[in-house]
């Protein structure tokens, strides 16, 4: 593959440009619950004792983070982004599942009139992720009961991960009605981070193995949690990693791990779950796509690679910032290098200020799992999308 610069659009018209946020916080359910792991409340009771908060409705605008025809955080565009926001004219959707962003404890999954959750996601999360995808496509991101910080962390006994089977409901309710009123027979992509890559692999083994939506995923981007090569054989389809920066009908997935880490724990835990549920060690490699390359056969590149990675800049995505048409800061290229080591993505260099950095235990970023290459997502996600399109039409 050619340097990735090399395949960036040609500038396009500004479009109204909007805010962004300081930090990206999400569930890091990729370190798996250990030690090390930093504290969060617990509900008083297991999951199943105590009443869940009411359902959405998704007919109604306001069950959804982001929708194309409307202002939202996933509308907005770094300073100097090449394409601006183009869903009025993409001929691709996004499907976007948003990461925990629910820290409280009051109950095991978000009560979706929660405001100050849902300010914090669309400000944490769909304006420095779920924008990334406004280039290429119609950005859908439902908000969902998800499953609180607790529900990783806390004892078997509380029963708290299956909140995340709970969250499933909504996230698949979600689908189900963007298939039924707006899908229309387009071609989609899957976006999930951490809690929302869970999901995307329980979509991928119910919905998996069929065919007319096999025949519209341009892919699937599950990201912030670990999968292992046998793991992705195994999924209905027989989908695997994409192996080039245009193949289609695939997974990317990377963990991302700062200067002089390797990710062991990750890859350990990942390792773990993979060898209780199917009962093997055998293809236990756990899978990473570099994100400066998005190519298989090649897990390093320089910094020089990157695109532009996105620092930070409070209140973005927030109505207020959003009516006055404030923009995501200059992404910044040539910053960040990086290499797939093992199955983590071990970053060659981090930036001194001005990013929402957030290292954890074992030198995981897995809060900055794609800021710190927003602009070569962005590039990736348009020239996967116009692949696609082009072996549609032949």
């Amino acid at each position: 593959m050619n340097n990735p610069r090399e395949i960036a659009p040609a500038a396009a018209p500004r479009r109204p440009l909007f805010r962004a946020l300081v930090a990206t916080v999400i569930l890091g359910a990729a370190l798996g619950a250990t030690a090390q792991t930093p504290p969060v409340p617990i509900p008083p009771k297991p999951f199943g004792e105590m009443p869940n908060p009411p359902p959405p409705d998704y007919s109604q605008p306001r069950y959804w983070a982001a929708l194309p025809d409307k202002l939202d955080a996933a509308d907005v565009v770094p300073e100097n982004d090449p394409f601006g926001d183009r869903q009025a004219t993409a001929p691709v959707d996004v499907f976007y599942i948003h990461p925990t962003t629910y820290r409280d404890a009051t109950f095991w999954n978000q009560p979706l009139d929660d405001a100050k959750t849902n300010d914090w996601t669309d400000e944490s999360v769909v304006a420095r992720q779920a924008a990334i995808f406004n280039a290429c496509c119609r950005v859908y991101a439902p908000r969902y009961r998800q499953t609180a910080s607790a529900g990783v962390y806390a004892p078997p006994a509380m029963k708290g991960l299956q909140s995340y089977e709970f969250a499933w409901g909504d996230v698949r309710a979600a689908f189900l009605h963007y298939m039924k009123h707006w899908n229309k027979g387009r071609p989609f992509i899957l976006v999930g981070h951490s809690q929302g890559a869970s999901h995307i692999e329980r979509w991928l083994n119910e919905f998996g193995a069929d065919r007319k939506l096999g025949k519209l995923l341009v892919a699937a981007y599950p990201i912030g949690i670990g999968y292992t090569d046998g793991q992705l054989a195994r999924l209905p389809g027989a989908r695997g990693l994409c192996r080039t920066p245009t193949e289609t009908g695939c997974i990317v997935t990377w963990n991302v791990f700062a200067p002089g880490s390797d990710g062991k724990g990750m890859v350990a835990a990942t390792q773990a779950r993979y060898a209780q549920k199917y009962g093997t060690s055998e293809g236990n490699a756990v899978g990473c796509i570099n994100p400066l390359t998005f190519e298989l056969a090649r897990p390093a590149a320089p910094a020089a690679w990157n695109l532009g990675a996105l620092p930070a800049r409070p209140g973005v995505g927030l109505a207020a910032a959003l009516r006055e048409r404030v923009p995501l800061p200059a992404t910044e290229a040539g910053r960040i290098g990086g290499s797939c080591v093992a199955g983590a993505l071990v970053v060659d260099s981090l930036p001194a200020q001005g990013y929402a950095l957030v290292p954890l235990p074992g030198g995981s970023l897995h809060f900055n799992d794609m800021d710190l290459f927003f602009q070569n997502i962005r590039v990736n996600a348009v020239v996967r999308s116009e692949a696609f399109l082009r072996r549609v039409r032949n």
